[in-house]
C-alpha cells in the first residue's frame, strides 16, 4: 500500500511538471520583423482586431489566438502585420495536438474596400513576389512600408516597456536591410 502511494505520488508529480511546462511554452511568443523570442506574459502586443477574422477568409483557422504588430491606414488601404499561435496535428491518427507560434514569420493584411489580401511577411518587407501558387502579393510604394514598419517599432517599444528596452532585444543581423534601414531612423528619434 505504502509502495502505491509513492508510485502514485511520482505519477502526480511528473503530470504536475509536465503540465507546467506546457503552459510555460504557450506563453513563448516569436515576433516576425526580428525573431525576438517573448513571453506573453510580460511583452504585451495588442490582439489582432476581430475585423480582420470577419473580413479575411484566408485567416480563417490560420491562428488559435494573434497579435497586431505594425499597422497603417492610407487614403484606400489598411495594412496590418500579424502573427500569433497556430495548431497542429501530428500526422499519426490521433495525433497530439501541438500549439507554436507561427514558424513562417507571420503575415501582411491589406484590407482594400471589401477586398482582403494576404501575404507572407517577408515577401511584403522585400517587395518580392511570393512565388507560391495561391499568393497574393501585396505591393506598395516606400512610405508606406517605411510608415508600417515605424508603427511597428513604436507597438514594439511600447509592448517591451519602453524604447530602450526594445532595442535591448533586437538582433540587426537577423532583421531583413529595409527593416535594419528603419530601425536606425527609428533608434535618432526621441525617445517617447
Amino acid at each position: 500500500m505504502r509502495r502505491c502511494k509513492w508510485i502514485l505520488c511520482v505519477v502526480l508529480f511528473s503530470l504536475a511538471a509536465t503540465a507546467m511546462a506546457q503552459s510555460g511554452k504557450l506563453k513563448l511568443m516569436t515576433d516576425p520583423l526580428f525573431g525576438i523570442s517573448y513571453n506573453r506574459q510580460t511583452a504585451h502586443f495588442e490582439e489582432m482586431p476581430s475585423l480582420l477574422v470577419g473580413s479575411c477568409p484566408r485567416l480563417h483557422g490560420r491562428y488559435v489566438r494573434a497579435w497586431l504588430y505594425g499597422h497603417l491606414k492610407t487614403a484606400d488601404s489598411e495594412y496590418f502585420v500579424i502573427s500569433g499561435l497556430m495548431e497542429s496535428r501530428a500526422d499519426e491518427p490521433g495525433g497530439a495536438r501541438r500549439i507554436a507560434p507561427d514558424e513562417g514569420g507571420g503575415v501582411i493584411v491589406a484590407l482594400r474596400g471589401s477586398e482582403c489580401i494576404v501575404d507572407q511577411t517577408e515577401y511584403f518587407l522585400t517587395q518580392n513576389i511570393n512565388p507560391a501558387k495561391t499568393a497574393t502579393p501585396i505591393m506598395v510604394p516606400a512610405p508606406v512600408l517605411n510608415g508600417i514598419l515605424q508603427d511597428a517599432f513604436r507597438k514594439y517599444a511600447e509592448a517591451f516597456g519602453g524604447k530602450q528596452e526594445f532595442l535591448k532585444h533586437v538582433n540587426r543581423k537577423a532583421a531583413l536591410p529595409v527593416v535594419r534601414q528603419q530601425l536606425e531612423t527609428f533608434e535618432k528619434g526621441p525617445d517617447g
